[in-house]
């Protein structure tokens, strides 16, 4: 009985320790900025640009409760579908309305889509779905090119596990020239050691990744570990996995990457958050802050890991 209750223990005390960490770090080594935000009820800004439009796609994380989006919307199939064919009150067209709005440049409507997979918490069912996704891409392209007659501008933003599927793309050999992500925006991706160095890949341009210390969900996200060590609990069998199979909230620190924790009023937020249209309807002000402050760090050689970023909302 008591060798069966030690490991229970110990589990239960990393898991209280994973819980600590995020307040951990010392506040000297955080480099911290604010952002002040006045949000009107209506933002219409007008797209004025005469070049084509660039691309957006959205990529939600795994579906515990929302399950028939996957299954009535997208026909139990993994695929890009236009948000402009949603209807006007639908969560996914809701979410780029509030993008689009606040920046029609950059993120605009009629070339917004939505990528749609089974959304289950398996490794596997996420490599499958970043093939779908690799062809989807690689079609829309295609035509894009024809439509427009030259190369898309394409920026993602994924949530959650979302982000995994699109990094799991970097694996891809593509036939033709690969083509690039403008930007990849991770909205509290559970960073995993399977992915976590592919942010580093020819495929992505400019990644941003945005997390926060209350979300539980992110580092919650199981990854099991394989490994030789002895020390790991299934030492007996051939393949041996290391516990608590926890995942991470950054990712390595690369000089294209800006990771950032974000609280809004003085309050870190939930892991659903992310993904609600209030939240996206700042996300294009936050892109533009993250830019200006990656150009500060780069100028004084300075690029810090841990970034905070305090948002004061003023309706």
């Amino acid at each position: 009985m008591k060798k069966n209750i030690a490991p229970a223990e110990l589990q239960f005390f990393l898991f209280i320790v994973l819980i600590a960490l995020p307040g951990c770090v010392h506040r000297k080594q955080i480099d911290k900025q604010k952002l002040h935000i006045d949000v009107p009820a209506t933002k219409n800004i007008v797209r004025i640009s005469d070049d084509p439009p660039p691309i957006t796609i959205w990529v939600h994380g795994t579906l515990m409760f929302r399950k028939p989006i996957y299954h009535h919307i997208f026909d139990n199939k993994s695929c890009l579908m236009p948000v402009v064919s949603f209807p006007h009150d639908h969560h996914f067209r809701l979410l780029a309305s509030a993008i689009a709005e606040h920046d029609p440049e950059h993120f605009p409507l009629e070339e917004f889509y939505i990528f749609g997979w089974s959304g289950k918490l398996q490794n596997y069912e996420r490599k499958d779905a970043a093939h779908k996704l690799f062809h989807e891409i690689t079609a829309l392209r295609a035509h894009y090119k024809e439509k427009y007659g030259c190369e898309p501008i394409i920026r993602i933003i994924a949530h959650s596990h979302g982000g995994n599927v699109v990094l799991n793309m970097a694996k891809i050999k593509a036939i033709h020239e690969p083509f690039r992500i403008k930007s990849l925006i991770l909205l509290a991706c559970p960073v995993q050691e399977k992915t976590m160095h592919l942010i580093s890949t020819y495929m992505f341009e400019r990644v941003y990744s945005l997390y926060s210390s209350l979300d539980m969900i992110q580092i919650l996200a199981p990854q099991f570990k394989r490994t030789c060590n002895t020390k790991c609990l299934n030492s007996r069998h051939k393949r041996h996995y290391c516990i608590p199979p926890f995942s991470s909230r950054l990712f390595p620190a690369y000089s294209h990457i800006t990771q950032t924790k974000i609280k809004i009023n003085d309050f870190p937020i939930s892991h659903t958050r992310f993904s609600t249209k209030e939240f996206t309807a700042l996300l294009p002000t936050i892109l533009q802050k993250l830019d200006s402050w990656h150009l500060e760090s780069l100028a004084a050689h300075k690029i810090t890991k841990h970034k905070l970023l305090c948002i004061y909302q003023k309706k």
